[in-house]
């Protein structure tokens, strides 16, 4: 059965982030700030946890190399979104992850206190992407540089977990028909151990009701046919992310795709998790 190889050293995983940058990204979402600065909070928390996933000690494995996409802030253009060192390497390791942080940020935030109560302590949260809101949403020209940049890595890593791409986005593409056909083509590359994954995080405000991990595309707005758009796109999630799934309370059918429709803030963090979440190796 696909998706089954272990990822390590020898056998590296890849994750791609891509991140809508488009100036409706100013407007709130949640309690705590803008979906651009969200988005990028949540991003640099699963970073981090991919980091400390592959540290051993004082030993950063390099069992993981990540890329990390912007769409809107130049037009009809996607960039390498990580900026200082890194912004000349569009694919970078977990080393040169864990060194070429932009600053340190500390957050307090509670714990429990192995009492029953919470106590309150300083966390130190490195920062790597910052949030930017601006242009419209060249979602095709995002998906064909993801598609470019797997082609290249899946073709030095024969062996390993096949990519894992994660698209949040807050608008409709500025065209849904070349944005499917690079999406379609991102998805037809793969390993050995299957194609490439792709994750869709859909997180604009509206009345309507959150859709996580639909099955079917009956479970979404009939009259929504950008919701019909990201639910075809989106790849149908393999066993091992089907438990994570279960795993964050999120109870997904046996054939749920990776994508989330109105998305709340939890979710899109939960949906980040599922698909960078692995059982990292030496």
């Amino acid at each position: 059965m696909p998706y089954t190889q272990e990822i390590s050293r020898a056998t590296p995983g890849y994750i791609v982030i891509l991140i809508d940058q488009s100036f409706s990204m100013e407007y709130a979402f949640g309690a705590a700030g803008t979906r651009a600065e969200e988005c990028s909070r949540a991003v640099n928390r699963v970073l981090r946890e991919t980091v400390l996933a592959c540290t051993d000690g004082d030993e950063i494995k390099n069992s993981c190399d990540v890329s990390v996409l912007g769409y809107g802030k130049q037009r009809n253009k996607a960039v390498n979104a990580l900026s200082g060192n890194l912004a000349s390497k569009p694919v970078v390791t977990m080393q040169e992850l864990a060194e070429n942080y932009i600053r340190v940020e500390t957050l307090k935030r509670k714990v429990s206190d192995g009492a029953g109560g919470l106590v309150e302590i300083e966390d130190q949260f490195p920062i790597w992407i910052e949030p930017v809101a601006a242009g419209g949403t060249p979602m095709t020209a995002a998906f064909e540089m993801a598609c470019e940049l797997v082609q290249d890595w899946t073709e030095n890593h024969k062996t390993s977990f096949p990519p894992v791409a994660i698209n949040i986005t807050d608008g409709e593409a500025e065209s849904q028909d070349t944005a499917k056909t690079a999406a379609e083509a991102l998805t037809e590359l793969g390993t050995k151990d299957g194609k490439t994954l792709l994750l869709n995080a859909h997180i604009s405000g509206g009345t309507e009701p959150e859709v996580i991990l639909p099955s079917s595309p009956s479970q979404l707005p009939k009259s929504d046919s950008y919701a019909q758009f990201l639910f075809d796109i989106s790849s149908e999630l393999p066993p091992l992310m089907l438990e994570r799934a279960s795993a964050s309370g999120l109870n997904p059918s046996p054939h749920a795709k990776g994508f989330v429709y109105k998305a709340k803030l939890e979710t899109m963090i939960q949906l980040l998790e599922i698909g960078t979440k692995a059982e990292f190796r030496g």
